[in-house]
C-alpha cells in the first residue's frame, strides 16, 4: 500500500492510526518527541518510496527516464547506438516499436514509419522497381506503368520539376536528389538506372528503394477555430505592387496545406499527410470540394477576411465563402458581386478584386500554413523553452514582476489591456512611476496577443534597474486565476511591427524582444543601457546603438539568439555581441552576389561570440569567438591573441585567432558553402545544399553541419536512419536516403 506524506510537520500523521491512542496522548503531554521521531521516519519513508516508484517506473518504455532508454534498447536486442539527435527528437517511439517493426520486416510501411520514428521528420518509403517501364506479360498488363507520359491528366505532373518553389537560388543547379517531393510523387516509369541509389547517384532499378525524407515542420498562422475574432490570430496581409502577400514583410513564400496527425500507419504516407507545398491544382480541388459542401470551409488550408473597403467605409469583418476564393491561373472570377481574392500558392500572393475589377485598398486578413527547417526567426511555433532561458540568462536580478500588459487591437482597455503597442507601453512605464524608487529588480512584461500589424516608429523607455519584455504571447483574461500569477504563453503567434523601434534604458537596465517582426532598425538610444536580447525574432533591418549626451551604452551587452537579423552595428564603446543560433544576412537584398558582400557585424570594441550560426557580408570585431558557424565573409579580429573558432568556417582572406578543426585550412583550399536557397521566404533559407563541401556539412562537431541548423543535427539523423534500417531491407535489395 502507498500512503501520500503530508509534508515533514504533519508526516507522523501516517502512522496515527497504526499506534494506540493512549500513546498518542502521553506524546502530547511529553512536548511532541514521539511525534518529532516519526516525522523523520515518514521524510526518509517517503524517499524511498519514491525511489521504488522511480524503478518501477524505469522497467517500462513508456515511463521510464530518458537516460534508461538505452538499456532497454539492451534488454530487447537493440545493438545499434542511440545518439543524441538534438531538440525534438526522441528514441522513446523508437524503442517501443522495435518488436512490432520485427514482425514487420521487409515492408515499405515499415521502412517508412521506422526512418520517422528514428529522425523525427516525416518520410515516404518509395519501391523504385515498380516504376520500371518493362515489357509485361499478356496476362499480366501494368496499365498504371505505361512507358510514354500522358499529357493529359496534368496533375500527374506537378511535381516533376521545381516549379513550386520558384526561390530556389538557380545559378546553383541542384543535383537529382535535392527535392524530396519529386522522389516521393514521381508517377512516371523509368528506364533503368543501373548506378547505386545508396550513394545518391540512382533511383529506378530492381534492387532500389529510397525513403524520402520530409524536415520541414509546418506552421499555422491564424486561429484554431472559426470561432476567434478577428483581431486574436488573423494576420493582416502586407500590400505589395499592387496585390497582397500573406508574409507581413512582404516576402515571397509558398503557402503548404494544413498538417494533420497521421494514426494509419498500414499504408503508405500520401500528400496530405507530408509537409510539401500546397499545388495550386490540390487547392483548386479543396475549394471545388469546400464549394459543393464535401469539405467544411474550416479545413481549408488558405481562409480569407475582408474587414474594410477604403479609408471611410467601414464593413464588418466577413470571411470570404469558397466561392469567392479564387486559384491564380487556374481560374477565372467568378460571375458574383463584391469581393473575391485570387491566391497563388506558389509565391504566397493574394489578388482582390471589387465587383470584377482590381480593388488594391482592401483590409485583408489571412489564414494560412508556411514551413520552414528549423524555428529560428519569428513564428508561431512554441518559444515557451527558448524564451525561459533568455529570461533566466539575468538571473535572480529582475525577479519581481510588477505585471503583464496585454496588448491586442480587438480588446477592451483597461488598466492591463491595450489596444496597440503604443499605449502598452504607456502602461507599462505607468507600473514603474506608480513603484517609484522600488523599480530596481522589477520586471514588467508587454504581451502582444495577436497576428496585427501594429505601427512602428515606438520608443521603449526602462528605468535604471528594471527589466522590459517584449514578447508575443497569449495571456489569461484579467480575472482569471492565472492572470494573478503574471501567466503568459508564447506559443502560435506572430505580430508584426511595421516600422522602426528605439530602445533606451538606464542604469543597469534589460530589454528582451521576444517573438516579432520587425519591419525597420532596432535602435539603443544614448543611456545606460545595460543588456539588449532579441530572441527569435525577424528583423529586416539592422540592430544599432547610439551616444549621446545621455550616455554611451558603455556596459551594453547585446544577445542575439534564434532570430534573423540584416546586421548589427555597434559603436566602440559596447563591450559584448552573442550570437546563438542565428542569422545575420547583410547579402539578403543581392542572394546572388558573390562579393563578400557588405556589412554584416560591426563592432570594433565587442567581445563577439558566434555560435552554431550563419553570417553573411564581411565581419569586424575586438575579439571573435565562433563554434559551428559560418562566416560567409572576410572577418577580421582586431585581437588575434585572444578568441578561438571550433569548427567553423571563414572565407580566405579572414584574419583571425586560432582555429581549431576549422575550413578551409589555409586560404588556398577553394572551399565555400553551397545554399539551398538564400531567399528569406524560402522554408529552405540558408539551409546547406546536398552539392556543399562535406567538409561543411559535417564539419561541426560530432560530425553536424556548420551554421544555423547545426542544433537539428541532420548528418547524425540521416547516419542513424541508415544504420537503423540495414536490419529491415528485404535481402537483395538496397535502400537510398532522399532529401536529407
Amino acid at each position: 500500500m502507498t500512503v501520500t506524506t503530508t509534508g515533514a510537520p504533519g508526516g507522523a500523521d501516517r502512522f496515527r492510526a497504526l499506534l494506540p491512542a493512549h500513546l498518542w496522548a502521553l506524546d502530547d503531554r511529553s512536548e511532541g518527541t514521539l511525534q518529532a521521531l516519526l516525522s523523520a521516519v515518514a521524510e526518509e519513508l517517503a524517499v524511498l518510496e519514491g525511489d521504488l516508484g522511480d524503478l518501477y517506473d524505469g522497467w517500462f518504455v513508456e515511463t521510464c527516464e530518458e537516460w534508461l532508454l538505452p538499456y532497454v534498447a539492451d534488454l530487447i536486442g537493440l545493438a545499434e547506438p542511440l545518439p543524441d539527435l538534438g531538440d525534438g527528437v526522441s528514441w522513446r517511439t523508437v524503442v517501443a516499436n522495435t518488436l512490432s517493426h520485427r514482425r514487420r520486416k521487409g515492408t515499405a510501411t515499415v521502412l517508412e514509419q521506422l526512418a520517422g520514428e528514428v529522425t523525427g521528420w516525416q518520410a515516404r518509403a518509395v519501391e523504385y522497381f515498380r516504376l520500371l517501364a518493362v515489357s509485361t506479360h499478356v496476362r499480366h498488363p501494368r496499365p498504371d506503368r505505361p512507358a510514354v507520359a500522358s499529357l493529359r491528366h496534368a496533375e500527374r505532373l506537378d511535381h516533376l520539376g521545381r516549379g513550386h518553389d520558384r526561390r530556389v537560388d538557380r545559378s546553383v543547379p541542384p543535383p537529382d536528389l535535392t527535392d524530396p517531393a519529386r522522389g516521393a510523387f514521381d508517377p512516371l516509369a523509368r528506364s533503368a538506372d543501373v548506378r547505386s541509389v545508396g550513394r545518391g547517384r540512382g533511383r529506378h532499378n530492381l534492387p532500389s528503394v529510397g525513403v524520402v525524407l520530409f524536415p520541414l515542420r509546418t506552421r499555422l498562422v491564424g486561429p484554431d477555430s472559426a470561432e476567434q475574432p478577428l483581431g486574436d490570430r488573423w494576420s493582416a496581409v502586407r500590400a505589395v505592387d499592387g496585390g497582397y502577400r500573406v508574409d507581413p514583410l512582404g516576402r515571397t513564400t509558398p503557402l503548404f496545406p494544413s498538417g494533420r496527425s497521421r494514426r494509419d500507419t498500414d499504408r503508405l504516407a500520401r500528400e496530405e499527410d507530408l509537409p510539401v507545398p500546397l499545388r495550386p491544382r490540390r487547392l483548386l480541388a479543396l475549394l471545388t470540394a469546400a464549394r459543393r459542401g464535401e469539405v467544411a470551409p474550416d479545413l481549408l488550408p488558405v481562409r480569407v477576411r475582408v474587414a474594410r473597403l477604403g479609408p471611410a467605409t467601414v464593413e464588418q469583418p466577413t470571411e470570404l465563402e469558397p466561392q469567392r476564393l479564387r486559384v491564380c491561373g487556374l481560374e477565372d472570377l467568378a460571375p458574383v458581386e463584391g469581393t473575391q481574392v485570387s491566391v497563388d500558392t506558389v509565391t504566397g500572393q493574394l489578388t482582390a478584386y471589387q465587383d470584377g475589377q482590381p480593388a488594391p485598398q482592401l483590409d485583408l486578413f489571412v489564414r494560412y500554413h508556411y514551413a520552414a527547417l528549423a524555428d529560428v526567426g519569428a513564428g508561431t511555433h512554441d518559444r515557451g523553452r527558448i524564451h525561459t532561458q533568455v529570461l533566466a540568462a539575468d538571473g535572480h536580478r529582475y525577479g519581481n514582476v510588477l505585471g503583464v500588459i496585454t496588448v491586442r487591437a480587438d480588446a477592451e482597455p483597461s488598466g492591463t489591456v491595450a489596444t496597440s503597442l503604443a499605449d502598452g507601453l504607456v502602461l507599462a512605464h505607468g507600473l514603474w512611476e506608480a513603484a517609484g524608487s522600488a523599480t530596481a529588480g522589477t520586471t514588467v512584461v508587454v504581451a502582444v496577443g495577436d497576428n496585427a500589424s501594429h505601427p512602428g516608429d515606438l520608443t521603449a523607455t526602462v528605468p535604471a534597474g528594471a527589466r522590459l519584455v517584449l514578447v508575443a504571447a497569449a495571456c489569461p483574461a484579467p480575472g482569471h486565476p492565472a492572470a494573478a500569477a503574471h501567466f503568459y504563453r508564447p506559443d502560435g503567434l506572430r505580430p508584426h511591427l511595421a516600422g522602426p523601434l528605439a530602445v533606451e534604458g538606464g542604469t543597469d537596465s534589460g530589454i528582451v524582444l521576444d517573438g516579432f517582426l520587425l519591419d525597420g532598425d532596432l535602435t539603443v538610444r544614448p543611456g545606460q543601457l545595460s543588456r539588449l536580447a532579441v530572441a527569435q525574432s525577424t528583423l529586416a533591418g539592422r540592430i544599432t546603438v547610439t551616444s549621446g549626451d545621455e550616455g554611451d551604452n558603455g556596459r551594453l551587452r547585446v544577445e542575439v539568439v534564434r532570430s534573423v537579423v540584416h546586421a548589427v552595428e555597434l559603436p566602440e564603446r559596447v563591450p559584448v555581441l552573442n550570437v546563438t543560433e542565428s542569422v545575420i544576412d547583410a547579402r539578403a537584398a543581392a542572394p546572388n552576389d558573390d562579393r563578400p558582400g557588405p556589412r554584416a557585424v560591426m563592432a570594433p570594441g565587442a567581445a563577439l561570440s558566434i555560435d552554431g550560426s550563419t553570417v553573411r557580408g564581411t565581419v569586424a570585431a575586438r575579439t571573435i569567438d565562433g563554434t559551428d558557424s559560418l562566416i560567409d565573409g572576410i572577418a577580421v579580429a582586431e585581437q588575434r591573441q585572444t578568441g578561438c573558432l571550433r569548427h567553423c568556417y571563414a572565407r580566405p582572406g579572414s584574419r583571425l585567432p586560432r582555429r581549431f578543426h576549422c575550413v578551409p585550412a589555409d586560404d588556398r583550399a577553394p572551399l565555400e558553402p553551397v545554399y539551398v536557397s538564400m531567399d528569406p521566404g524560402s522554408p529552405y533559407y540558408l539551409a546547406l545544399a546536398p552539392a556543399c563541401p562535406a567538409e561543411i556539412t559535417h564539419g561541426g562537431e560530432g560530425g553536424t553541419e556548420m551554421g544555423v541548423h547545426h542544433h537539428l543535427h541532420r548528418p547524425l539523423r540521416v547516419r542513424a536512419v541508415r544504420e537503423h534500417l540495414a536490419a529491415y531491407v528485404p535481402a537483395g535489395l538496397e535502400i537510398g536516403i532522399i532529401g536529407s
